[in-house]
C-alpha cells in the first residue's frame, strides 16, 4: 500500500537534505549571531531543502535511471515500482513548491538564491547543460547548490554580508567540491558503460582521490591558520580535531569495497564542518 509513496521519497533522497538543512543554519547563526527564530528555522532552513534538494535528486533519478539500472537496480525506476514519468511529475510539484514557500517566507532578493539553488539542480541533471557529465565542473555546481548559494543567502536574513562570511563560504565550498568528488567512484561502472566524463574517468582513480583528500582537508587547515593571523575568531582553531576524521576517510579509500562507506563519511565530514563554522563564527549555542 505505502511502496510506492516512499518510493517517491526515497528518489528525493533525504539522507542529503541534512546537509543543506545544517547549511542554512549554521549560515542563519552566523547571520543572527545566536539560534535564529524557531518559525524560520523550520520554514526555511527545513521546508526549504525538502522542496529544493527533493527536486534536484528526484529530477536526477529521472534522467539518471539508465545508470542506476547498471549501478543500483535496486532503485525505485529500475526495480519497476514507479513509472519514471511519475517520478518526472513529482519533481515538477517539488520545484513549484519550492517556489511558493520562498514566495511566502523570504522577500524578492532572498527568493532569488531559492531559484539559482533551483536553476543549479536543473542544469546539473538535465540537457542541454547537464553538468554532471562535464568534468570538473559538475562538483563544483554541487558546491556551490550545496553550500555557497545556501550559506551566503542565509547570513543574509538578519544581518549583511561580510568578507569574512564569504571566505568562508568559499573554503567549505572547496571542501564540498572535493567531497562530491567521491561519489563519482561508486558510479564507476555505470559511468563508463554510457560515457559519462567524470573526473575519475577522465584523470584516473588516484589522482581524483587527491582531489577529495585536497579538498575535505581544506578549512581542516585554512580555518586554524586564519584564526592565528587573527582573520576569524580563536574558535576556528577546534577544526584541528577534524582531522582525525580526514586521515579516516582517506585509510578507507584503500579499499575499493568501502567507496561507498567513505563518500557517507566525506558527506558527514562536510556537514559537521559546515555547522562548525556557524557555531564559531556566532561564539557558541546560547
Amino acid at each position: 500500500m505505502f511502496e510506492k509513496p516512499v518510493a517517491l521519497i526515497r528518489t528525493m533522497r533525504p539522507m542529503t537534505w541534512i546537509s543543506v538543512m545544517i547549511t542554512i543554519f549554521a549560515g542563519m547563526m552566523i547571520s543572527f549571531k545566536g539560534i535564529p527564530p524557531l518559525t524560520d528555522v523550520i520554514s526555511i532552513s527545513i521546508l526549504l531543502p525538502v522542496f529544493v534538494l527533493g527536486y534536484a535528486n528526484t529530477l536526477n533519478a529521472y534522467t539518471d535511471y539508465k545508470i542506476d539500472e547498471i549501478t543500483r537496480p535496486y532503485r525505485a525506476i529500475p526495480k519497476g515500482l514507479i513509472k519514471k514519468e511519475t517520478v518526472l511529475y513529482f519533481a515538477v510539484f517539488l520545484f513549484l513548491g519550492a517556489l511558493v514557500i520562498s514566495i511566502l517566507v523570504l522577500d524578492l532578493f532572498l527568493s532569488l538564491f531559492v531559484i539559482a539553488g533551483l536553476i543549479l539542480g536543473t542544469a546539473y541533471s538535465a540537457r542541454p547543460t547537464r553538468i554532471k557529465t562535464r568534468g570538473p565542473a559538475a562538483p563544483l555546481a554541487i558546491a556551490a547548490g550545496y553550500v555557497f548559494v545556501p550559506l551566503v543567502g542565509a547570513s543574509l536574513l538578519y544581518s549583511q554580508i561580510n568578507y569574512d562570511i564569504l571566505l568562508i563560504a568559499v573554503v567549505l565550498t572547496i571542501q564540498t567540491a572535493g567531497a562530491s568528488v567521491s561519489k563519482d567512484f561508486i558510479d564507476l561502472k555505470g559511468d563508463k558503460a554510457l560515457n559519462v566524463s567524470t573526473i575519475p574517468l577522465q584523470i584516473g582513480v588516484k589522482k581524483a582521490q587527491f582531489i577529495v583528500f585536497s579538498g575535505l582537508v581544506t578549512p581542516v587547515v585554512v580555518f586554524p591558520v586564519l584564526s592565528v593571523l587573527g582573520v576569524l575568531p580563536q574558535r576556528f582553531l577546534f577544526y584541528v580535531v577534524l582531522l582525525v576524521w580526514v586521515a579516516y576517510i582517506v585509510y578507507m579509500y584503500r579499499d575499493a569495497h568501502k567507496y561507498e562507506k567513505a563518500y557517507i563519511h566525506s558527506f558527514f565530514l562536510c556537514a559537521a564542518s559546515i555547522l562548525l563554522s556557524g557555531i564559531a563564527y556566532a561564539g557558541g549555542i546560547s
